[in-house]
């Protein structure tokens, strides 16, 4: 990627998939608008194309001159919201635009859609047909009017938007609102734009209406039947997930740490089977990947895995924000060496270490790829990072809020969030794998009338004989870890190393480099 001097103010993000045949001709048609300057970077985000794509991408933006531009790459297809989340969360721009491959608006309006940003302060502009501004210059046909209409009538009877038009290519986003609403967007696919303009609408960002000059384009991705049934789903569980949010039982329902967890952590975390199952997978792949030298433990709580790391000869440094569980921490022999800070802002210099760990931390942070390009950058290029994350948003409770939660994970957002970060993912997998049938029943079923399963988690709090039982179902479980990665289990264990291109570790201009 050609790179000029300084870092561009505005980024133009553009999701690809099997556009081949196209893309060379919206790329020309960019240069000759001269809405691409020295000040502007153009990210194309291939969405695992089969036709070579991002070939074709990359040669005609290089043929163009641009200052600024990269292609990036999906390993496989994942829908066009996870490209533009791919996309939105790697750039630089203080201001950022995605648009449609096609180019269905005017390029003018593109430009328009950063000024809008920029002069008047808006966090969203979204372009919008319905805007009586807006000029349609080619209509679509009136099968895909229809569905778009009764779409857009599912979406009000929802509550998720009072606009008469979601889906159109255009949207435009500040650095900040960008950070904050596709770190958390869930919805990979088409529906991907309700969900970005709800979340903006309850979040109380300035959200703007942009009239387009709008020209519909043939060999649209969208089916109508089956991708309108999808998208129809997809909207009720946007509304159910917001909903959860909004009462404390989802994603960003949560804060810090509640004091008497803390203090219950401590008491029980050197015996306890669930603690000592992740120290033993930490300590087990730091053996596989051969990592030396001192081990960085970011989020380290009450110091267990500290413990056991100065007990397997491994020196160790604890990073952790809350003042107790520091505190507790000094309980142990010998003393471990602590500093306290945010797990976004580590006071540890870069490449200094053998490996880098967060247990159970990524899920508390607001910007979960800010936190992983943190660990990127104290680990160093090459550097090994180990974190460990809860599983399924399904298996949601009040004791994630108790914890502090923001989100649970499944795999792929979590090595999607770690690839952002310039970390490359060598594995990714589940354990407690036992736990997740047993958390779906009081959780999922009617069993959980009988059993509160808001305390399902402390339940496993158990006697020591129950203790010693389940310590060997782990035990035999952290076994065949060591030959397979599990498809299925309540906690997800990620592995990575930071690119050797330092540019890539730290997400291309971090300001901690």
């Amino acid at each position: 990627m050609p790179a000029g001097p300084t870092i561009p103010a505005r980024s133009l993000v553009i999701p690809m998939f099997d556009e081949g045949s196209r893309i060379g001709a919206t790329v020309r048609t960019l240069e000759a608008s001269g809405i691409v300057d020295e000040n502007v970077e153009i990210l194309l985000v291939d969405d695992g194309s089969s036709d070579g794509t991002p070939e074709v991408a990359e040669a005609a933006l290089a043929s163009a001159g641009f200052v600024h531009w990269q292609v990036l790459r999906q390993p496989e297809n994942r829908g066009k919201g996870a490209a533009v989340r791919a996309g939105m969360l790697a750039a630089q721009g203080r201001s950022r635009v995605f648009v449609d491959a096609d180019l269905c608006v005017d390029p003018a309006d593109i430009s328009r859609c950063f000024d809008q940003l920029e002069d008047q302060g808006s966090d969203v502009v979204y372009g919008t047909r319905a805007h009586p501004g807006s000029e349609l210059h080619r209509n679509q046909p009136v099968h895909r009017v229809l569905s778009g209409r009764t779409f857009n009538l599912l979406l009000r009877s929802l509550g998720l938007t009072s606009e008469r038009d979601t889906q159109c290519g255009l949207k435009g986003f500040s650095g900040t609102a960008a950070t904050e609403i596709f770190s958390r967007l869930t919805t990979e696919r088409f529906a991907f734009d309700v969900e970005v303009l709800a979340r903006a609408g309850r979040s109380g960002l300035q959200v703007t209406p942009l009239p387009v000059q709008w020209s519909h384009v043939e060999a649209s991705r969208v089916r109508p039947v089956r991708d309108g049934i999808d998208m129809a789903r997809a909207a009720v569980r946007i509304r159910r997930q917001l909903d959860r949010e909004a009462g404390g039982s989802g994603v960003g329902g949560a804060g810090p740490m509640e004091a008497d967890a803390i203090t219950a952590m401590a008491t029980v975390e050197r015996t306890h089977w669930w603690f000592r199952a992740k120290r033993n997978l930490v300590l087990a792949e730091l053996d596989r990947h051969d990592a030396v030298g001192t081990v960085v433990d970011v989020g380290a709580g009450t110091g267990g895995l500290l413990d056991a790391l100065w007990a397997a000869g491994r020196p160790a440094v604890g990073v952790e924000l809350d003042e107790e569980a520091l505190r507790l921490s000094t309980r142990f022999e010998p003393r471990p060496i602590l500093a306290q800070a945010v797990a976004e802002a580590i006071p540890i210099a870069g490449g200094a270490t053998g490996a880098v760990t967060s247990l159970d931390v990524i899920e508390h942070l607001d910007d979960d790829v800010a936190g992983f390009r943190e660990l990127a950058r104290v680990a160093g290029p090459g550097g090994l990072v180990i974190v460990a994350v809860p599983a399924y948003q399904w298996a949601w409770s009040d004791h994630d809020v108790r914890l502090g939660h923001r989100r649970r994970y499944t795999r792929r957002p979590l090595a999607e969030a770690a690839r952002a970060a310039g970390i490359d993912v060598e594995r990714c997998t589940h354990f407690h794998s036992w736990l997740a049938p047993v958390a779906f029943l009081v959780r999922r079923t009617p069993l959980r009338r009988l059993v509160d399963g808001d305390k399902a988690e402390e339940a496993s709090f158990v006697s020591p004989f129950v203790n010693r039982v389940i310590s060997g179902v782990v035990a035999a479980e952290r076994r065949l870890l060591g030959i397979v990665d599990l498809p299925v289990g309540l906690s997800i264990l990620l592995v990575g190393r930071v690119s050797d291109d330092r540019d890539a570790a730290l997400d291309r201009g971090d300001p901690t480099t």
